[in-house]
């Protein structure tokens, strides 16, 4: 078998159709389809049920309780057969043939992780527009692409973006961190740093619906993407220093910085209720000399400048970066 799809669910019920009717339209000779469901309280079940009784490879796994995104991907990723895993979230739309196409080059290619591009896709009004350009590189050493994707300003950390070799991270023992947001950085980076032979299509294989409700949007809901994203920067950059000197740690130490700054600035670019944008900006106040050190250890210039600013003083460092957007 080519590929598995890995679709959690949770609540999805006005979205979930959409993204399995386009998911059928693949070979089932050549595909297989695992619905996880992550005991939700709306219809969800019942659709994806419908979806099974039609498509002989669609199967529902079902969980015992409520463990978020990526304890589902990993339920379902312990029981995939294909050649190659697919993760898609139950409320986008893959483009199949593209998809089918992706894992099809990925085998002939011997490829561990194969990466293609995404466009946009506006819930409200239904419009599509480009997501990242990215052009067609590779075969290569992961890290190498990795590095070129990142020095380029390329490089999106979503795991939707790519299809993995199965036996390559049943090798590796990679998995999706469990608990936290953001899990993608800390699996697609660590993917590609440790992949043999990858590749970048510029193939669009996925719409990616942007849309109230989604996990992104419940930042507004609670400070808890905080502590998130500096565990995050806290894994990578244990990752780097486990790198050999060279271009793939420089990048990834780049990224990390970048990523200790995205703490404060998502504060005003989110647009956060005033009790959750006082629980970040305190949080941000007590963590400032660490998320500081990831910056000033970036090797980049203008990230350690803003690393100092922001251990100096988050609050102007926000006021600064607000002017800025504006």
């Amino acid at each position: 078998m080519l590929l598995s799809i890995i679709i959690p669910f949770y609540n999805v019920e006005a979205y979930i159709g959409a993204c399995l009717e386009r998911v059928s339209r693949l070979p089932q000779e050549i595909c297989e389809v695992l619905l996880v469901d992550d005991c939700g309280q709306d219809r969800s079940a019942e659709i994806a049920a419908e979806y099974c009784q039609k498509y002989p490879h669609f199967h529902i796994i079902q969980r015992e309780k409520n463990g978020g995104l990526s304890a589902a991907r990993n339920t379902g990723m312990a029981q995939t057969r294909g050649e190659y895993l697919y993760f898609l979230d139950s409320d986008d739309l893959p483009e199949p043939h593209a998809l089918l196409t992706l894992a099809s080059a990925a085998r002939d290619q011997q490829l561990d992780v194969a990466k293609a591009r995404f466009c946009y896709y506006d819930d409200e009004t239904g419009r599509t527009s480009a997501g990242p350009l990215l052009p067609a590189m590779g075969p290569l050493p992961g890290a190498d692409l990795f590095a070129a994707q990142c020095r380029r300003g390329l490089y999106e950390p979503m795991v939707w973006q790519c299809v993995f070799r199965r036996s390559f991270l049943l090798e590796t023992g990679l998995a999706m961190p469990e608990g936290l947001l953001f899990e993608d950085e800390l699996f697609q980076a660590p993917a590609l740093l440790k992949a043999r032979r990858a590749a970048s299509f510029e193939q669009v294989i996925l719409l990616y619906r942007q849309r109230e409700g989604s996990i992104m949007a419940s930042f507004a809901k609670s400070s808890r993407w905080c502590s998130s994203y500096l565990e995050v920067c806290r894994r990578l950059h244990a990752l780097a220093a486990s790198l050999a000197p060279g271009r793939a740690r420089r990048a990834l130490d780049r990224r990390v910085g970048q990523i200790a700054l995205s703490v404060a600035k998502n504060i005003p670019a989110y647009h956060l209720p005033a009790p959750v944008a006082s629980q970040a900006r305190a949080f941000v106040h007590a963590h400032r000399r660490e998320l500081a050190s990831y910056a000033l250890q970036s090797g980049d210039l203008p990230v350690a400048a803003q690393g100092l600013l922001l251990n100096l003083s988050p609050a102007f460092f926000m006021a600064c970066y607000t002017a800025i957007r504006r």
